[in-house]
C-alpha cells in the first residue's frame, strides 16, 4: 500500500484525482453489493435446559426461547439459575452455563463475534479458520481465536475480572490500548481492568460444566448425520434421534422423518415469522425442524416425504424457506370462497431453483442453489412448472388474513379439489406484506418472560477492540431493518433503486471535490505520509518492545505457574507414595492377620480331629468292654445252666438209685385176682369173698 501511494503521488495531480475517484467509486460499489446480501450463516439453539430467555435484535423485551427460530446479529440470550444452553454457529458450538448473558454481536459468512456480559461460556471451534474470524469479547478483553480448539471464558463484572482458558488451540488476547497476550493450548489467564493486568487466583480446574461440555462434544462427534451432511448445516445433530438415512438411486442420501401424521407435508406444522434481514421465515414446530427447512430440498418418494441435502462438497447457504408461493391477499387466482383469498405454498423439489424474495447479488443466489443446479438430484420433467405445485399432499393453503398470525392451525387449512388446483404463476417471495416492525412482534418469539434478566446482564459491556477492528469501527448492534423492505415488492425495488442513484450522485460530487483537494494537497500528503510512515515504524517498534516485554512477563508467569504446578504435582506424588506405603502396610498386616487366623483354624481343626479320634477310641474300648462283659455274662449263664443241668441229672440219678433200693427192699406184690367180669379183684378181708 505504501508503494502504491508513492507511485500515486509521483503522478500528475489530475491523474491522481481521477485514480482516487475511481478507487472510491469501486469501493462504494463493492460495499453496496456486499450490503445487499444477507448472511449465509445463522445460529440455532440446539439444546437447552431450565429457563432460557431471548431478546431479538432491535427489541429490549425478553421472551421464552423458541429453539427453531434462527439467531443472528444483535440477538441476545440469558440462562437463568440452574439453566444451560447450547448454540450452533456454523460448525462451532457455543455452550452457556447458568446465569450467563450472551450477545451475537456479529454473525455472517466470515465473522462470528460474541460478547459475554457475565457468566461462563465454552466455545468449541471445530474446523480450520482459513478466511474466518472468531472473536469473544468481555468487559475486560477481546479474544481472537487463531486455531480450532476448545476455549472457556468466565466473565465476572462484579469483580471486574475475566478468566480465559484454552484446553486446545490458540488465541490472542487484546486489551484496550493495543496490549496483546498469546494464549496456547492448556493455558489460562485471569485479567482485571482493560489493560490485561494479571489478577491473582489459583488455576481453574475441571468442574461440572466442563464435564457437561465434554459429554456434549462426545455426542457431537458420534453424530450419524455428520456422515451425510456438512457440519456447517445448522441443526444436523437433531436428525439422529428423529429419522433414518437411506440411499435412493435417484436422489442419493435421503433422510426420512419418523412418527409423522399420514397427511403431514413439509412446511405445514409451524409458523411464518418476520426475521430481519430475510423477512418471512419458516419456523417449524418439530424438534428436528431446522436443517430440513433451511437447506436442501424435499422429495416425495413413494408414500413418504424425504429430505435430500444435496452435494456436501460446497459450503451451505442458509435460506429462510425453500418454497414456492401462490395467491395472496389481492390475488383472484386463489379464491377460497366468501370473498376471501388464500395464500398457498409448497416445498421445492430437488433440482428446482430457489430465488430469494429480497434483493441479493447473483453470487449469493448461485451459492444457495449450487448443491442442486445439476446432477442426479434433478427430478424427471413434470407437466407442471414445479413438481409439487398442484400436488394435493404438498400444497398448504390458509386464508390470506391468517398468514403470519401465529402457528398454522390445522382447522384453518383450505382443502382444494383437483380441478381447483391453482395454475397461476409461482413466486419465491411471500405475497403478503411484512408487518410494521415498529408496531410490535407478530409471533415466533415465544411468550414474554415473567421476570426479565437482571440489569447487569442486560447491559452490554464497553469491550476492548482489537487493532484490526479500530479502522472500521466497532460492530454496532442493529436496531431494526437495514435495507428498504417496507411496502410491496415494486415499491421496495423502486425505493432501493432511487437510493442507489442518489448514492451514486453523491459519490460523484464527493469524487470531484476530492480531486480538487487532492491536487492542492499532494505535496503535503507526501510529506505527511512519510512522517506517518516514520511514526508507524516507531509505533511498531514500541509495540514490538511492549509485546516482547508482555511475552516475557507472560512467560515468567507461565514459568511460575508451571513451577507451582510441578510443586503441587510433587506434593501430590509424595502423598500418593505415602498412601501407597500405608496401603502396603495395611495389606501386610491384613495378610499376617489372615495367616494367624489360618493357623488358628488349622490348630482348631487338628484339635478337633484329635478329640474325634479319642472319642472314637473311647467308643471302641467301651464297645469292646461291653462285648467282653456280654461274653462273660453268656459264659456265666452257660455255667449256671450246666451246673443246674448237672444238679438235675444228679438228683434224678439219686432218685433212681433210691427207687431201685426201695424196690429191692420191698417184697414182691401178690398176683391180683380177677373179679367178676374179668376185672382184677382186690385182696379183701376174710369173709368178703362170696
Amino acid at each position: 500500500m505504501t508503494s502504491f501511494l508513492r507511485l500515486l503521488l509521483a503522478r500528475p495531480a489530475a491523474w491522481r484525482a481521477g485514480a482516487i475517484g475511481l478507487m472510491l467509486c469501486c469501493a462504494a460499489l463493492g460495499a453496496t453489493a456486499q450490503d445487499a446480501d444477507p448472511p449465509g450463516r445463522v445460529a440455532r439453539l440446539g439444546f437447552h435446559q431450565g429457563t432460557v430467555s431471548f431478546s431479538p435484535s432491535g427489541d429490549d423485551s425478553w421472551y421464552d426461547v423458541a429453539p427453531n427460530r434462527p439467531l443472528t446479529t444483535g440477538d441476545r440470550l440469558w440462562t437463568d439459575r440452574g439453566a444451560r444452553a447450547e448454540l450452533q454457529v456454523g460448525s462451532s458450538a457455543v455452550r452457556m452455563d447458568e446465569q450467563t448473558s450472551l450477545e451475537l454481536t456479529q454473525v455472517d459468512d466470515g465473522t462470528t463475534q460474541l460478547t459475554v456480559a457475565q457468566g461462563t461460556v465454552q466455545l468449541r471451534v471445530r474446523d480450520d479458520l482459513a478466511g474466518q474470524r472468531v472473536e469473544v469479547d468481555t468487559g475486560n478483553l477481546a479474544m481472537v481465536i487463531q486455531a480450532a480448539g476448545d476455549y472457556r471464558i468466565d466473565a465476572d463484572p462484579a469483580a471486574g475480572t475475566t478468566r480465559v482458558a484454552a484446553a486446545a488451540g490458540s488465541a490472542v488476547i487484546y486489551g484496550d490500548n493495543g496490549e496483546s497476550v498469546a494464549l496456547g493450548a492448556r493455558q489460562q489467564l485471569v485479567v482485571t481492568g482493560r489493560n490485561l493486568a494479571a489478577a491473582g487466583g489459583a488455576p481453574q480446574g475441571s468442574d461440572d460444566f466442563d464435564r457437561w461440555a465434554a459429554e456434549r462434544n462426545r455426542l457431537e462427534d458420534q453424530s450419524v448425520s455428520a456422515r451425510y451432511v456438512s457440519r456447517e448445516v445448522v441443526g444436523y445433530q437433531q436428525l439422529d434421534r428423529y429419522g433414518d438415512w437411506q440411499n435412493d438411486p435417484s436422489y442419493g442420501n435421503v433422510w426420512y422423518p419418523r412418527e409423522v401424521d399420514a397427511d403431514w407435508a413439509p412446511y405445514r406444522d409451524g409458523q411464518w415469522v418476520d426475521v430481519a434481514p430475510w423477512g418471512w421465515t419458516w419456523v417449524d414446530a418439530a424438534p428436528w425442524g431446522f436443517a430440513p427447512f433451511h437447506y436442501g430440498r424435499w422429495a416425495r418418494i413413494g408414500p413418504r416425504w424425504g429430505w435430500v441435502p444435496g452435494r456436501t462438497q460446497t459450503r451451505p447457504v442458509y435460506s429462510p424457506a425453500l418454497v414456492g408461493f401462490i395467491g395472496g391477499p389481492a390475488s383472484a387466482n386463489l379464491a377460497i370462497g366468501g370473498g376471501r383469498h388464500g395464500v398457498g405454498w409448497f416445498p421445492l423439489a430437488p433440482g428446482e431453483r430457489w430465488q430469494p424474495g429480497y434483493r441479493t447479488s447473483p453470487r449469493y443466489v448461485e451459492a444457495a442453489n449450487r448443491p442442486f443446479v445439476d446432477g442426479r438430484n434433478r427430478p424427471p420433467p413434470r407437466d407442471a412448472a414445479y413438481a409439487y405445485q398442484r400436488h394435493p399432499g404438498a400444497l398448504t393453503v390458509v386464508p390470506a388474513d391468517r398468514f403470519g398470525r401465529g402457528r398454522v392451525d390445522r382447522r384453518e387449512l383450505v382443502r382444494l379439489s383437483d380441478d381447483r388446483m391453482p395454475r397461476a404463476a409461482v413466486t419465491t417471495a411471500a405475497p403478503v406484506p411484512l408487518p410494521d416492525r415498529g408496531a410490535g412482534r407478530q409471533g415466533g418469539w415465544g411468550r414474554p418472560v415473567a421476570a426479565a434478566p437482571p440489569a447487569p446482564a442486560q447491559q452490554q459491556p464497553n469491550r476492548p477492540m482489537p487493532p484490526e477492528n479500530r479502522g472500521r469501527g466497532a460492530f454496532p448492534r442493529p436496531q431494526g431493518p437495514q435495507n428498504p423492505r417496507e411496502g410491496s415488492d415494486g415499491q421496495r425495488a423502486a425505493a432501493f433503486q432511487q437510493q442507489q442513484e442518489q448514492q451514486q450522485r453523491q459519490q460523484q460530487q464527493m469524487n470531484a471535490t476530492r480531486q480538487a483537494q487532492e491536487a492542492q494537497r499532494a505535496t503535503q500528503q507526501q510529506q505527511q505520509q512519510m512522517q506517518i510512515q516514520r511514526q508507524q515504524e516507531q509505533q511498531v517498534q514500541q509495540q514490538r518492545a511492549a509485546q516482547a516485554q508482555m511475552q516475557q512477563q507472560a512467560q515468567r508467569q507461565q514459568n511460575d505457574m508451571r513451577q507451582a504446578q510441578e510443586a503441587q504435582q510433587r506434593a501430590a506424588e509424595q502423598q500418593q507414595a505415602m498412601r501407597q506405603q500405608q496401603q502396603a502396610q495395611q495389606a501386610e498386616r491384613a495378610q499376617q492377620a489372615q495367616r494367624q487366623q489360618e493357623q488358628m483354624q488349622q490348630m482348631n481343626a487338628a484339635r478337633q480331629a484329635q478329640e474325634a479320634q479319642q472319642r472314637a477310641m473311647q467308643q471302641q474300648q467301651q464297645q469292646a468292654q461291653r462285648q467282653q462283659q456280654q461274653v462273660q455274662q453268656q459264659q456265666q449263664r452257660d455255667d449256671r445252666q450246666r451246673q443246674q443241668t448237672a444238679r438235675v441229672q444228679q438228683a434224678q440219678q439219686q432218685q433212681e438209685q433210691q427207687r431201685q433200693q426201695q424196690q429191692q427192699q420191698q417184697p414182691q406184690p401178690q398176683q391180683q385176682q380177677q373179679g367178676p367180669g374179668g376185672r382184677p379183684g382186690f385182696r379183701g378181708r376174710p369173709g368178703d369173698q362170696s
